[in-house]
This record gives C-alpha cells, structure tokens and sequence, in this order.
C-alpha cells in the first residue's frame, strides 16, 4: 500500500481503470502521516496531476474527491430564486443569503450557515459554493451530516479502527467543507457527539466551513449556536423564509376545495343516520381523538411543558372501508395545526411517490433532497391512502425511510388507510412494526357507510 490513499468520493474497485496506480483515477489523495502533522487529512494533487495534465482534467478529479455526483449542477448560474420563493418578502432572504453565498465562495474565510424551512435554497446555495471552489480549481468536500455518521459507524470496530480515524479526520481536516442537514435535534447520542467533535475542531482551528440547518436554529444547543453566528464576523447565518404552506399552491399543501369543506365542525358525526351502536361509537371517538389531539398548545419544542408534548406526539393512524370520513378528520387535524403555527405537509401515498420518482429527472429544478427533507421533518405529516400506492421497491424505500425518520423523531403524523392493519403487517413489515407501537401510534377505527354514495357533504 502506498502512503497516500482517499476515502470519501473514492471510486468503486470497478471504476478503477489503469489511470493511476497511485490515486485509482481521483486525482486527490491524502497522505498516511501521523494525527497533528500539517498534511494528516488534507488533500493534496496526486502526481498523476503534474504540469502535464489540462484544466478539464484537474477538474475531473476535483470532481470526484468532491463527493458533489449529480449535485454539480448547482450552482450560482444555475439558479431561478422562483424556484424557491415567490412572496416578495422571501425574496428579500434570499437575495441576501444569494449574495452572501457569492461573495464567500470567492473567498472562502470563516463559517457560513443557511437555515430556514424546507425547499428555501439551503442546499442549493451551499453546494453552489462548493461548485464554485471546484471552478476555481479548489478542494472542497460536501458530505450530508445523515451520510457522514453512517459512514462513521461503518467504520467504528475493532477490525476498521484505521479506518475510521482516517476517514473523521479527512473531513475535520478539509480545505474547505460543507456539512448539509445538521439536525438541530440529533437523533442520538453518538451522533450527537461525532458532530459537535468535527465542529469544535473546525472552529477552533478557524477551518472555512458551510452548513446548513434542519430544524429550527432557535433549537440547536448553545454551544452550537454560539458558534454558527458570532459577533466577531467570523461566523455568519442567514436564515431563507417561505411563505407559509397553506398560502401557496405548491405541492404539499391542502388543496383550497378540502380546505372550504374538510373542518372540525363540517364533521357530521351522526352520518347519514340509520348507523349502527359500533358504528356511531367508532365516530364518535374518531372524532373526539382527532379533536382534542390537533388543538393541543403549540409545546412541543418547549422543554417547560414536556407533558403536552408526549401527548402531542402520539401518531394517529385512521383505519376504515373507504368513504367513512377518514381523509376529512385528518384534514380538520391539519388545518387546526396550522390555525397555531405548524408546518403541514399533505399528501397521498401515491402522489407522495410520485413526486419523489420525478424529483429525481435530470430537468427537475426541485432536488429530491429537498422534497424528501420537507416531507421528513414537517411540524405535521398526513400521509393519506397509505396502502393504494403501487408496490415497488422505491415505493417501499422510500416510505419506510419517511415514517422511519418521523418515527425515531417522534414528529406529529397522522396515516389514513382502507387496509386492515393485519394487511399492512402482511405487506409492509417494516412499517407495520412502527404503526404497531402503541406507545407513539393511537389506532383510531372508523367504520360506516360510504358517504360518497349519499347526500353528506362528509369525504373520506
């Protein structure tokens, strides 16, 4: 082995063409020296990369140990503000974060982070930064905070401790890195700990670094916060606004017509008479559990009140044969929530994918990133018809990947679905299994006459 080697952004064995016996065709290598030497972690041009090579060449290999893939296609010309926002007062946010992003990427010199909701640019400026440094022929690594600690625990035993050193200390030790989706709630403690390392090591050896946010930045601890703004310059935010969901015609709001007709009160609890005792019961409470839940005190990032959000949090899982009101709770629950403030993300199974699947074409300004993020860590998910999607191994993927996250987060979601539960367990375990726990999932039945076949304004 020589005494240089790479890790991130590395090509797979079967990409490794005669190229380079050095390098395997990255053209960055990072030497084998020992922890607090100048060069441990940092990358340097292979010498595959002498006078001999062109620009494009040089590019090339900026490219790979990059991390960037698909996301080179980002980057300052590249972006349509319209493709974000579209009120005048988010525009203001983003010509600001614009400009900023601009003149850092020129030179590089501090830390800048970008926060806000979802699908407001954050990423897009921070690998347009990175594509920059690329075109300025400068090193610089993007990796997701998510993908770094999965790569971390990979190499986190006894047979791969090498491994794993090497690895932290090529991103700690980064010319220049971006850190995408820093949770302002990381989900464990080892995750937890990796990240604030890697950060208090960056920032005290004045490394330039671009981050951004998921999540509120009011909820990061201090010590993260402290450092991410400071008053020295060093350091600077700038937060990206979006108008709010139900004001916009965008894919994840509540379309106006469910809205005019699907409220709490619109909710006719006595159906269309003639219902059974279990029938009237399963109403009855199916309201009253949808009610009480979507009304409760907007408490759940505030730690004073640790009850209430317990009982915020518990997901509600309406279960039942189609037209019996399902869909119009779960859209009076959605538009309570955002009566007090909270982000709600509303879709079908089916449309949900689909969205997903498109997001992915090479035209599409939207980066499945950024719709996959808002859908993870909206205040409120309704996921609805749950079960009528087509089965299909991205199906699968990605729903277990959603309500996995939202799950291990405990964020607010509710799930409609015409399928028994037996049924889901049958044909999505894995769900099955999270929708099964009792201490997070409120089962609520509903059954009834389909209401699509009488005169009640009820839909479900």
């Amino acid at each position: 082995m020589s005494d240089t080697d790479g890790y991130l952004g590395r090509p797979t064995r079967s990409d490794r063409s005669a190229s380079c016996d050095i390098c395997a065709g990255v053209g960055w290598v990072t030497r084998r020296v020992p922890l607090g030497h100048s060069d441990f972690g940092q990358p340097i041009p292979c010498e595959c990369q002498g006078s001999r090579v062109d620009k494009n060449t040089r590019i090339e290999a900026l490219e790979r140990y990059s991390n960037l893939g698909p996301l080179r296609r980002c980057t300052f010309a590249s972006s349509r503000p319209e493709q974000f926002i579209d009120a005048p007062a988010d525009r203001a946010a983003f010509d600001s974060a614009f400009k900023a992003a601009q003149d850092y990427a020129d030179e590089p010199d501090g830390w800048i982070t970008f926060t806000g909701p979802s699908s407001t640019g954050k990423t897009w400026l921070a690998v347009a930064i990175a594509n920059r440094q690329i075109e300025l022929e400068r090193a610089a690594l993007f990796v997701t905070a998510a993908d770094l600690l999965d790569y971390l625990r990979g190499g986190f035993d006894a047979d791969a401790e090498d491994s794993f050193i090497d690895l932290f200390s090529q991103v700690r030790e980064a010319q220049l890195l971006v850190l995408d989706d820093l949770p302002a709630r990381p989900s464990s403690p080892w995750g937890h700990d990796r990240l604030l390392q890697l950060l208090a090591y960056r920032h005290a050896s004045r490394l330039p670094t671009v981050i951004t946010v998921r999540g509120e930045f009011r909820y990061l601890e201090e010590f993260l916060r402290s450092r991410l703004d400071t008053a020295d310059g060093f350091a600077q935010t700038h937060r990206l606004e979006r108008t709010h969901p139900g004001q916009r015609n965008e894919f994840g709001s509540m379309p106006n017509g469910m809205r005019n007709r699907m409220t709490m009160n619109s909710f006719n609890r006595a159906g269309r008479g003639g219902l059974s005792a279990e029938e009237s019961r399963s109403l009855e409470f199916a309201y009253e559990a949808m009610s009480t839940w979507s009304r409760m005190p907007v408490s759940s990032h505030d730690d004073r009140d640790r009850d209430w959000d317990r009982t915020r949090r518990q997901w509600r899982l309406l279960t039942g044969p189609v037209g019996v009101g399902k869909t119009h709770l779960a859209v009076a629950a959605g538009l309570e929530r955002e009566e007090v403030g909270d982000t709600v993300f509303f879709a079908t199974a089916s449309d949900l994918l689909d969205h997903l699947r498109s997001a992915y074409a090479p035209d599409n300004p939207t980066l499945p990133e950024d719709l996959l993020d808002r859908i993870k860590t909206a205040d409120l998910l309704v996921l609805d018809d749950f079960g009528s999607e087509r089965s299909t191994p991205f199906a699968e993927d990605k729903l277990f990947q959603i309500i996995n996250y939202r799950y291990e987060d405990r964020l607010p979601t509710i799930v409609t679905t015409s399928l028994d539960f037996r049924e889901i367990e049958s044909s999505r375990p894995r769900i099955a299994s999270r929708l099964g726990d009792r201490d997070v999932v409120l089962r609520v039945p509903m059954s009834g006459p389909d209401y699509r076949k009488g005169n009640n304004s009820m839909k479900g």
